[in-house]
């Protein structure tokens, strides 16, 4: 299975909700940035018409006041243009026609009825103005807007520092929503990882009925319909095993007799013959054993030769496989377990390269044990099969009932040794067998 290497999930639900919540803060940033520039150019912009008004009204009618007091803008100043729109005369930075002058059609300004809106520079500043008409002209009540900007200047710097605590805020929030969420789901792989193929009992999980609880019951559904189908091989293995015994006992039962009264010539055949019906009366009895759960154990130990006891034998039952090593190393052991387990390993091996060519056997002395190695040039395991392989029932891409390596491990744990493989797709695998030595076994 391939798994696509990336931050945890808690972490990318962290990185997700600070993205979100940056995002979030930028429109909120930007949004209100523009409304408060907005609302204080508009607030600015009528207080200026409103000043004119009552500026036009005291020139207009000679009311008796002081101009400061219809002055509400704050710092404003006054333009006087003539009915012709030149400029007559200003306080002031404004007072120099040159450069202070705003430019507008009086006609124009006519036509808007009462005021006119103006916005620019002048001198070099930014200011807003408001325009309206009196008797001998126009009056100009213009303010600077540098306060403005100023203070959106300062609202900005308020708003990314604000927005950056609120990411950095939300990311550590996010990150212990996301712990605290999927705690649940941790606690639900944990009782997942303790399911086996000897442990398929549902998942004990209490908890509120939420999306957590339904994968919950998925994997109950499943692990119910695993230990089914795990029942349902186990009877079937152990009922043909039963129903094998007798054939096989039956028949191993004539070989004998057979033998006993055979001429020399065909009694070598019938020895042969008998032989490998006892090996197949103790495959049968060992696929009962596992069919139940117990463990490859029973061994008869003898002094042999692995070269000429288990190596030669098994591959002159594969015409094609190679044998290396040398003749006359000592090993205590049982034969027909050994050669058991070798042949299952070579009978893999044949069968993935489909040619005995590709196959070799080979007998290494190793200080101070002594390892048996079954070699192939074929296509490879897979690496994410390696781990199981040695399962019982688990199956390969090969096929079969999944226990030729299940039975090959026990038998090598049963002689104190150990089995391994290492593969390599497109390059091979090899299979070690590991066995101590005879001085090993006896210190």
């Amino acid at each position: 299975m391939f798994v696509r290497r990336g931050l945890p999930l808690r972490w990318r639900i962290a990185v997700l909700t600070g993205l979100a919540v940056a995002a979030l803060s930028l429109v909120a940033s930007v949004t209100t940035y523009f409304v408060v520039g907005q609302t204080l150019r508009r607030d600015l912009q009528a207080r200026l018409r409103s000043d004119a008004v009552q500026v036009a009204r005291i020139y207009n009618e000679g009311t008796p006041g002081s101009l400061q007091d219809a002055l509400t803008a704050g710092s404003v100043f006054l333009q006087i243009y003539d009915q012709q729109g030149q400029f007559t005369a200003g306080t002031g930075p404004f007072r120099d026609a040159a450069s202070s002058s705003i430019g507008f059609s009086p006609p124009a300004l006519y036509e808007l009825g009462s005021v006119g809106n103006w916005r620019g520079e002048l001198g070099g500043r930014r200011v807003q103005a408001a325009l309206v008409p009196f008797q001998f002209g126009f009056i100009a009540v213009v303010a600077q807007t540098a306060f403005i900007t100023e203070a959106l200047r300062q609202l900005a710097r308020a708003l990314f520092i604000t927005a950056s605590v609120l990411v950095g805020l939300s990311a550590l929030a996010g990150y212990l929503v996301a712990f605290f969420s999927m705690r649940p789901l941790a606690y639900l792989a944990r009782l997942a990882a303790r399911l086996g193929p000897d442990n398929l009992e549902p998942i004990g999980y209490e908890g509120p009925r939420d999306e957590v609880a339904q994968l919950a019951l998925v994997l109950n559904d499943l692990v119910s319909r695993l230990k089914d189908a795990s029942d349902a091989q186990r009877s079937f293995l152990a009922e043909t095993s039963h129903e094998l015994r007798t054939p096989l006992t039956s028949l191993q039962g004539f070989l004998e007799r057979a033998s006993r009264n055979a001429y020399p010539g065909v009694k070598r055949d019938l020895d042969d013959a008998k032989r490998i019906s006892q090996t197949m009366s103790r495959l049968v009895a060992d696929l009962l054993q596992l069919s139940r759960g117990e463990l490859v154990r029973e061994i008869v130990p003898h002094l042999l030769d692995p070269f000429e006891d288990i190596l030669r034998p098994v591959a002159e039952e594969y015409p094609g496989v190679q044998v290396a090593g040398q003749p006359g190393e000592t090993l205590v052991g049982d034969p027909e377990r050994l050669r058991q387990l070798v042949r299952n390993l070579t009978a893999n091996a044949v069968r993935a390269c489909a040619d005995p060519a590709q196959v070799s056997l080979h007998l290494i002395r190793l200080n101070p044990d002594l390892v048996i190695e079954v070699r192939d040039t074929g296509p490879g395991i897979p690496e994410a099969m390696l781990p199981r392989i040695f399962e019982k029932f688990y199956k390969g891409a090969g096929g079969g009932a999944g226990l030729g390596l299940a039975i090959a491990k026990q038998i090598a744990e049963a002689h104190g040794g150990t089995l391994t493989v290492k593969s390599k797709l497109d390059y091979g695998t090899t299979f070690r067998l590991t066995l101590p030595d005879i001085d090993t076994e006896e210190s």
